[in-house]
């Protein structure tokens, strides 16, 4: 990592974004796991997160408390939550272990639905429960009814899929894979809509809540936003050797978050690809030179404030300036 960002950081580069850097303190900061997490997300207003540690179950936190609402696990094996998702209607919530799926009531904390799906990569949920896309290692993923445990649409990679995701008016839904490409899904018809070239393998993707736009970014490249409808690059942000381990379009659409393996938050405009502003959460020791990743991003209902978690187990409310 020291290496990679000697390479990325010209002098302009390092003055721009000491310009951008934002310094004000977090309005709020919780702790979610002293020991650290291995997966995380949040609702839509990030309410909730929903969390796990390596090899542990998940836990839903009632962020504004920071109680834990339920805790839970596929079997008594339990090989580890590797992927979760809370519905934006604050129902539902979905995990992964490696080779299964469960579907989860919120308010009474039980299980609903149970499947196997072997090799799970990531998912994405639904705004009201009923649907998720599922990305698996086999170069497919599955547009699923949880409701009738069903198969509608199946999406056709040439490599193992690495990350998906869902528009919240259920219009859309993209992925991405090894083989450098990010595709756009048509859920009403399955059809292949848009497809996207990267030079690496796509690590993230992220769909505005409107479906009008679309973020892709490669391993250690690009990362670039794009119009669903015509296809075209809308931009391109400037950072090289970038990956983004997290992503969310405020919900207006105008703006763009995104986390990364090194502790670092970014606000981007959409259409311009300009750095608006920068965060770096709270290190768990100050003294030591590790960082930890931001696992999950998620806006207020109003686009005001963000919440944010990282690896460390640490999350955070950040207010935006106007």
């Amino acid at each position: 990592m020291k290496r990679l960002l000697k390479l990325s950081m010209t002098p302009l580069m390092a003055i721009s974004l000491m310009a951008c850097q934002n310094d004000t303190p977090a309005d709020k900061t919780w702790t979610h796991d002293e020991k650290g997490l291995f997966t995380a997300s949040f609702s839509s207003n990030a309410e909730y997160a929903l969390v796990a540690a390596t090899g542990g179950p998940a836990r839903l936190i009632e962020v504004s408390s920071n109680q834990v609402k339920h805790q839970w696990q596929h079997t008594d094996s339990n090989e580890g939550i590797i992927a979760s998702a809370v519905s934006a209607n604050n129902k539902f919530a979905l995990t992964a272990e490696i080779g299964s799926l469960a579907l989860w009531e919120i308010n009474s904390g039980k299980i609903i639905g149970y499947w196997d799906f072997p090799r799970i990569t990531d998912l994405a949920l639904s705004t009201d429960g009923s649907h998720a896309v599922i990305g698996m290692e086999n170069n497919q993923a599955y547009y699923f009814d949880l409701y009738y445990g069903k198969i509608i649409h199946t999406f056709d990679h040439d490599g193992s899929i690495n990350t998906v995701a869902l528009a919240a008016n259920g219009q859309y839904a993209i992925t991405g894979g090894n083989q450098h490409q990010a595709k756009l899904w048509d859920l009403k018809t399955g059809e292949l809509k848009q497809q996207w070239s990267h030079t690496f393998k796509i690590y993230k993707v992220a769909l505005s809540a409107d479906g009008s736009y679309a973020m892709s970014n490669a391993s250690l490249g690009k990362s670039r936003i794009w119009d669903t409808d015509s296809g075209k690059m809308l931009s391109q942000l400037p950072m090289r050797y970038m990956t983004v381990s997290a992503a969310s379009f405020s919900p207006n659409g105008k703006t763009l978050l995104t986390g990364r393996p090194n502790q670092r938050i970014d606000l981007w405009d959409v259409k311009t690809g300009e750095l608006l502003n920068s965060w770096s959460p709270k290190k768990r020791n100050v003294w030591r030179p590790d960082t930890a990743a931001i696992l999950a991003l998620a806006f207020s209902s109003d686009g005001q404030s963000f919440t944010s978690e990282t690896s460390s187990g640490i999350a955070q409310r950040w207010r935006l300036s106007k």
